[in-house]
């Protein structure tokens, strides 16, 4: 899955690609875990980070409502 110009990016499979971030993700997830640096959560009132043992500690304070998004076309370029 080796990209060596531009125009190859196109040829990739979407699932291939998919299947390497989850990968990828797997991995940072498990060195997060293993170094017990936390994982970010964002709630309604603010941004918590939970520790392996169950500790929740605040980070940041304010109104993280979800919000509808009326369009869901994305213009790349």
């Amino acid at each position: 899955m080796t990209v060596k110009s531009l125009q190859d990016e196109d040829k990739l499979p979407i699932k291939q690609v998919i299947d390497a971030v989850n990968k990828t993700m797997d991995d940072v997830l498990r060195v997060v875990d293993a170094m017990n640096l936390g994982r970010t959560e964002v709630k309604a009132d603010g941004v918590y980070r939970t520790f392996n043992n169950g500790d929740s500690v605040q980070i940041s304070e304010g109104s993280f409502a979800k919000k509808r998004v009326s369009s869901k076309k994305i213009k790349l370029f």
